[in-house]
């Protein structure tokens, strides 16, 4: 299934349901989310949201979760400011319009994780921010470690087997 009809699943099942998961594929959120971990998404209003959270919206054609880092209103509406935790600038501010929903839960290896900024992720997030080639080597080397194989370009990883139970 090609990526613009998985795409357009994962928006009929949020506004059906008003949660559904989807499975990254960047590296914006290191270290915090990683390529192949599965998010799990509620639909939310921008009054819903608050500074820290991580949102899913989708811009041009693409979706992007990203940690908020403030609100704003203008003109009467709520706007969020938005960045991935390993870049170094914000996001365009994002609209309601724009805005599917908030970032329940991660689930990576068969665990359900928050997902938080700890310190140590704000770290690495940090010192990745400032190279990309090292950001493909560290994604490189936890998919080596985690029995994961690249199947579609330098960051698209799905697992081999399933980790926790070793299928």
């Amino acid at each position: 299934m090609n990526s613009t009809i998985q795409g357009q699943l994962f928006l009929e099942v949020l506004q059906s349901f008003g949660e559904a998961r989807l499975a990254v594929t960047g590296t914006s959120m290191l270290s915090a989310i990683w390529p192949g971990d599965i998010l799990d998404v509620q639909r939310r209003s921008p009054a819903q949201i608050a500074p820290g959270e991580v949102v899913l919206f989708a811009r041009e054609g693409r979706f992007f979760a990203h940690r908020v880092l403030e609100k704003v209103c203008r003109r009467e509406r709520t706007l969020l400011v938005t960045r991935g935790d390993r870049l170094q600038d914000p996001d365009p501010l994002v609209s309601g319009e724009e805005l599917l929903g908030r970032v329940t839960a991660v689930t990576r290896g068969g665990r359900r994780l928050e997902p938080q900024l700890t310190p140590w992720d704000r770290a690495a997030s940090w010192v990745l921010s400032r190279s990309e080639l090292l950001t493909r080597m560290v994604v490189r080397w936890a998919a080596v470690c985690n029995g994961l194989s690249a199947v579609m370009g330098p960051f698209l990883f799905v697992p081999r087997r399933n980790i926790r139970s070793g299928e």
